[in-house]
Parts: C-alpha cells; sequence; structure tokens
C-alpha cells in the first residue's frame, strides 16, 4: 500500500527499515566504544586536574547509559517493525485467499 505522501506499507519496505533501524542500533555502539571503557583515568588528567576527572569520568559513564538505551530503543522498535511486517503480510495472504475463493464461488455467492 502507498500513500499519497510517499510512504510505503509492504512486506519488503517494512523489512527493509527493520534491517536498517538494527543496523543503525548496533553501529551506534560499536562506532563509540571508548564511552564504555575510557583509557582515560584519573592519573592521566594530571595531578593538578584530577579535581576534574570525576566528573568527566562520570559524564563519559551517563553518555554511554544513554547510548546503550537508546540502542535497546532503537533494537525494540525494529523488532515492532519486523513483526509488523509480518503481521501485515499475513493479512494479506489472508484477504487474497479470501477474495480469490468469493470470486470462484467456493462460499457459495457465485
Amino acid at each position: 500500500m502507498s500513500g499519497g505522501g510517499g510512504y510505503t506499507a509492504t512486506t519488503e519496505a517494512l523489512s527493509k527499515a527493520s534491517k536498517k533501524i538494527g543496523d543503525l542500533a548496533e553501529k551506534l555502539l560499536d562506532d563509540n566504544p571508548n564511552l564504555e571503557t575510557s583509557e582515560l583515568t584519573k592519573e592521566k588528567f594530571g595531578r593538578v586536574h584530577q579535581a576534574h576527572a570525576d566528573k568527566y569520568l562520570e559524564g563519559t559513564k551517563q553518555l554511554w547509559g544513554a547510548l546503550s538505551g537508546y540502542s535497546k530503543a532503537l533494537e525494540s522498535f525494529g523488532t515492532n517493525i519486523s513483526t509488523a511486517g509480518s503481521a501485515y503480510g499475513t493479512n494479506e495472504d489472508n484477504q487474497s485467499g479470501a477474495i480469490t475463493k468469493t470470486g470462484n464461488g467456493v462460499d457459495g455467492i457465485l
């Protein structure tokens, strides 16, 4: 089904969108490994700046937590789109079968 706004609702389009979203969720974490395990330590800030290290290191932990949460939300969204695509395909098959049966007079209409 296509809408005037340029969207397409087909099992193929939904499957493709689901894969893209899943890939994005994975890429998000893969592209930011330094946030999970920063090589920077309090000692590497230098003696004079160590007081600022705690804020920085806590900030990287919070950023990693946010990215991880966003990645999980994207994974869930991609799964939901995939599930919707499967349901859409099943419904299309069922409706097509019902129309074919009716058109052939199988349901006693003809």
